[in-house]
């Protein structure tokens, strides 16, 4: 992986991973995950790879440059980001070492981040200026001091929520636990359990999540699924992640929709900016729905710090 030194966490497999915590209890409806991602790379290293995050997420670089993929042109860009959640890879490249921190936005405390609705910002990213940028600035100044980093960001969002002071969505907050839990539920059946139209939800979920219902469930499924493919699945959660396509065919299809790659390519390519989000992906469901399991089975925390190994 051109000489890539993980300081974060690495997979069994020798693949750069974050690391994240659980936020407090006094954030935890507002707040999936932190995370603090150190990838050192050289200088001139380039990497072109995507992300896709089911989750809005504010994400701060500090180290590297960077640029998204915008209608065919790379443009760049630094300091505090909201990302909205993506349907699809959003590209990004990164030259020189990949040192970033930041949080993943529950649905329902979408409003105590962005005026807009959710949708208008999906697939999209937009910089963070003013206090909360400069808050946010100073919660990373030290990203290679992880505990410092880490506080810091609890404090600044915890202010950030008190003076929004919006109340988070608990149609979000279930609709949120479906997709992750039961995602080949059909959209009329999760509707008629709410007590609405299936539009009424559409629209609800648009609003918070950023995609139509729809969406958000086959993006889940699909995810559970690559996750299992790089050897991040958690135990008795996601044993029944394949079986939830009904043949290759499907599997396919799914994996050309999300990230423009047949599973084969997908299993070959190394992914160097998506796959860490992925793991805290994982690392959410985890705690949340495999609470017996006292540690991610698929870290290999001593090969930290060593030379990540080649796809």
């Amino acid at each position: 992986m051109g000489g890539a030194i993980p300081r974060t966490g690495a997979s069994l497999g020798g693949a750069p991973l974050s690391l994240s915590r659980t936020p407090p209890a006094a954030l935890a409806e507002h707040i999936a995950r932190f995370f603090v991602t150190v990838i050192e790379r050289p200088t001139d290293a380039l990497l072109d790879d995507f992300l896709l995050h089911e989750n809005a997420y504010v994400r701060v670089p500090v180290v590297g440059a960077w640029e998204t993929l915008i209608d065919d042109r790379w443009i760049g860009y630094e300091g505090p980001m909201l990302f909205g959640a993506q349907e699809r890879r959003f590209s990004v490249r990164c030259r020189g070492p990949i040192v970033a921190a930041g949080f993943m936005i529950r649905p329902g405390a979408w409003f105590s981040f962005c005026d807009e609705s959710a949708d208008r910002m999906a697939d999209r990213l937009a910089p963070i200026g003013g206090d909360w940028g400069a808050a946010l600035r100073w919660a990373t100044e030290d990203v290679y001091d992880h505990e410092q980093t880490f506080a810091r960001l609890e404090q600044v969002v915890h202010e950030r929520v008190i003076v929004r002071a919006i109340p988070t969505d608990p149609l979000s907050a279930a609709f949120e636990r479906i997709a992750r839990v039961d995602p080949v539920r059909p959209v009329a059946e999760i509707a008629a359990e709410f007590g609405m139209s299936g539009r009424r939800l559409d629209r609800a979920v648009r609003a918070h999540f950023g995609h139509l219902p729809k969406t958000v469930l086959r993006r889940s499924r699909f995810l559970d699924m690559a996750a299992v493919m790089r050897g991040l699945a958690v135990p008795t959660a996601d044993e029944l992640a394949e079986l939830r396509f009904y043949d290759a065919s499907h599997l396919n299809r799914e994996f050309r929709q999300f990230v423009g790659m047949t599973p084969a390519q997908f299993r070959r390519s190394q992914t160097m900016l998506f796959t860490p989000g992925l793991e805290v992906r994982q690392q959410r469901k985890r705690v949340d729905l495999a609470p017996h399991v006292v540690a991610a089975p698929w870290r290999d925390e001593a090969g930290a710090g060593t030379p990540a190994a080649s796809a």
